[in-house]
């Protein structure tokens, strides 16, 4: 029996037939495909170009550990299902093509591209292990179901701008190489995603594009290696949502990650263990809550992410600390949100010169800029002791009016003279001279600057509570 007849009578039955490596012609199989039957062919050598173009076909195509010798052509075809698993293919064209089922090529090895765009899968494109030394081309399309490229390599990128896609996205430990274009390992800007974004162990030798991805659960980049080539960015996130972001890069990651504009429910990172070669924009970035992973056994302290913003954060915007205290707030730890917010303060008299930096570190020494409103008052206590003190060792001092002037007492002098704007009767009294009048003006001068950080700091604390 002729390998055709052997072929078109596995065709008919739906049966499946393994051809060990003989011979096929690709004419032939299109053919086929245009009477009723199921294709379900193994083995197969495949001669000529498979091309189906534009064709219905009612069967499904599952071509099983086959060998062609040509490019798939399924260019705005309508199918059932397609299964490739563990072909090897120079590259396949499928631009809109349409998957009633699944496109499955789990396995493949693509000497080429695969051209996808903009198709509309049904059911899953599933690529696991697969091989493919171009690039993956899945920009608009649009799949029902998930998108799951785990343990695979793509020798010059994975394309999925302005995808809609109703599960998931998996792409664990898979390799991506940089696309001679863009220079991007994985594009997924302005996609759409049903489920999760999971990319556990992926190594992106370029950059990882996500910018206005929207995603209905959770972006996970675990241990991942993101690697920018040639100054550009590693990872871009900027005006991304999601649920949950988990963001811990593997150590040899290197390149800008940025933030930007995103928007997420839950933050999972990890300032302590950041790589060395990362640097991070947290302009306009905004999360509820700082959460950890259930196998993590340590947390993280104030202190320590703070030190992680001030050697890997880029540029000055004070947005990022308000964004800290507010989520550590959320989560009960108001001291910890208090010492985000004085280095805060710190920061933005630092960046108004000179003068700021002085007065900013007037107002931390006595008040910590109104979040540490305690110190106040021991300023005020330790200024009236020492001026107590002074007085009263050198003390009285001589009378303005000597018929008119009260009894001498040091500690209401001292009161009188270094609280602004309150009148006890006693610092106009008496005439300080010599040191003892710069004690007095020393007094004065350290009540006016009490009292006008105290002011400025009630200021702050109104605001917050306003907000």
């Amino acid at each position: 029996m002729t390998i055709k007849r052997r072929v078109r009578r596995a065709y008919r039955a739906g049966t499946r037939l393994d051809l060990a490596g003989r011979t096929v012609d690709a004419a032939f199989l299109a053919g086929l495909l245009r009477e009723p039957g199921r294709l379900d062919l193994a083995g197969a050598r495949i001669t000529g170009a498979l091309d189906l173009t534009g064709a219905r076909i009612e069967a499904p195509v599952h071509l099983r550990r086959c060998v062609f010798e040509r490019e798939l052509r399924l260019d705005h075809a309508e199918l059932l299902s397609v299964n490739l698993d563990e072909c090897a293919l120079p590259g396949i064209e499928a631009d809109g093509l349409r998957v009633a089922g699944d496109f499955a090529g789990r396995d493949m090895t693509v000497g080429g591209d695969i051209w996808m765009l903009p198709a509309r899968i049904d059911g899953t494109v599933e690529l696991d292990r697969s091989v493919v030394q171009g690039s993956i081309y899945l920009q608009r399309a649009e799949v029902g179901g998930g998108v799951i490229i785990r343990d695979a390599t793509v020798g010059k990128g994975l394309r999925l701008a302005g995808s809609r896609v109703g599960g998931n996205v998996d792409l664990t430990r898979s390799k991506c190489g940089a696309a001679a274009d863009t220079g991007a390992a994985v594009n997924a800007g302005g996609m759409v995603v049903g489920g999760g974004f999971f990319s556990h162990d992926l190594v992106a030798d370029g950059e990882v594009n996500l910018i206005g991805t929207r995603v209905a659960g959770s972006i996970t980049l675990q241990r991942a290696v993101l690697r920018g080539r040639e100054g550009r960015h590693a990872l871009l996130l900027i005006e991304t949502q999601a649920r949950m972001l988990t963001l811990r890069p593997a150590p040899e990651s290197a390149g800008t990650i940025s933030l930007r504009d995103a928007r997420v429910g839950r933050l999972v990172d990890d300032p302590v263990n950041w790589p060395a070669g990362c640097r991070v924009e947290l302009d306009g970035l905004t999360y509820e809550r700082l959460t950890r992973r259930s196998e993590d056994v340590d947390g993280w302290t104030a202190g320590q992410r703070l030190d992680w913003m001030a050697r890997f954060t880029t540029g000055a915007a004070l947005g990022p600390y308000d964004q800290l205290a507010a989520a550590l707030r959320r989560d009960g730890r108001e001291q910890e949100a208090r010492q985000v917010l004085v280095v805060r303060e710190r920061l933005r008299h630092r960046a108004k010169g000179r003068l700021g930096a002085l007065w900013g570190a007037v107002q931390n020494v006595t008040i910590g800029f109104g979040y540490r409103p305690g110190r106040a008052l021991l300023w005020l206590l330790a200024v009236v002791a020492a001026s107590t003190g002074w007085f009263a060792w050198s003390g009285p001092l001589r009378a303005v009016k000597p018929d008119e002037s009260p009894t001498w007492d040091p500690f209401l002098y001292s009161v009188d003279v270094l609280v602004p704007l309150v009148d006890l009767g006693h610092d106009k009294a008496w005439d300080p001279v010599g040191a003892d009048k710069a004690v007095t003006l020393a007094v004065m001068a350290a009540g006016w600057i009490l009292a006008t950080t105290v002011v400025a700091g009630a200021g702050r604390a109104i605001n917050r509570g306003g907000q």
